[in-house]
């Protein structure tokens, strides 16, 4: 071998020499490792490499179905909240009709108790007089007398019968007047969970939203997320009005008809006290003759 091409050789084997250098120079700068490290050195440090990188892939993958499980979750309460309100306005709707026919024969049945009372206290006064007309005619014959104690104690069936009949349209009103208030109430606690399953709703698009912001910086392709899907803020709001309203709604109800029953009753009472204290003067003044 001659002298020239043993110089070839060596200036090879000098260029191979500087470029392994610079290799093994460039890969322990990327893996952040002295540059005077050994090959082993640097094989280990690419084995860690590559298992972080595998570590960080297998992450990525598990939190991008986490984050699809929980969009999917969040669509299908969604839809059940939809549905839920439709199911409440279509209740809310029927209620009110209910309301509306109960308070309606409610007032009917005021009408005619009301009706019935002058009725009752214009017969109350027919009795009266005729009471006194008995008392002018007590001298007259026997037979005319019981003819017209007859007549009175029909006209005395007949009042019985009347306050009778009054007393059982007050039991009617009153069991329509309780089963509206009941469906009311269901009402109110349908319109309750109604306004709770809002709240959780946008609850979970809160966290859906934090999930996705945080998933932004892990995935390299952004356009493989999804966003969170837009919630329709004036259902949902509509929702917690109702709510709200009905429950004014109600308040109010209940303190107007209790003030209504009570004056009711009390008239009741006093017209009942004046016919007993008109008969109890009859009885007397029917005894002293």
């Amino acid at each position: 071998m001659d002298r020239a091409e043993l110089e070839l050789q060596l200036e090879v084997w000098k260029d191979l020499a500087i470029s392994k250098q610079m290799l093994i120079g460039a890969a322990a700068e990327a893996l952040k490792i002295k540059s005077d490290c050994s090959m082993d050195e640097i094989k280990e440090a690419f084995e860690k490499a590559t298992k972080r990188a595998t570590e960080a892939d297998a992450n990525i993958t598990k939190a991008q179905e986490d984050a699809a499980s929980a969009i999917a979750s969040m669509e299908i309460k969604v839809k059940e909240s939809d549905i839920a309100h439709n199911k409440a306005m279509e209740a809310s709707d029927k209620s009110h009709e209910e309301r509306l026919v109960a308070e309606h024969r409610v007032n009917a049945g005021r009408e005619a108790n009301s009706d019935l009372l002058k009725k009752a206290k214009a017969e109350i006064a027919d009795k009266d007089k005729a009471l006194k007309q008995i008392k002018k005619i007590l001298h007259d014959s026997p037979e005319n007398v019981v003819k017209k104690l007859k007549n009175l104690k029909k006209e005395k069936m007949d009042e019985s019968n009347l306050r009778k009949k009054a007393e059982e349209d007050a039991r009617k009103q009153k069991k329509d007047k309780q089963k509206a208030e009941q469906d009311f109430k269901d009402l109110e606690s349908s319109l309750e969970q109604s306004a709770k399953l809002v709240e959780q709703i946008r609850e979970l698009k809160t966290f859906c939203e934090t999930q996705y912001d945080q998933l932004k910086d892990l995935v390299e392709d952004k356009k493989t997320l999804e966003k969170t899907p837009v919630l329709d803020e004036d259902l949902l709001e509509a929702v917690e009005s109702l709510s709200s309203k009905d429950d004014k709604k109600s308040d109010g109800g209940d303190k107007t008809t209790k003030d209504k029953d009570s004056k009711n009753k009390e008239s009741k009472n006093k017209d009942s006290k004046k016919s007993a204290t008109k008969k109890k003067a009859v009885k007397r003044k029917s005894k002293k003759k």
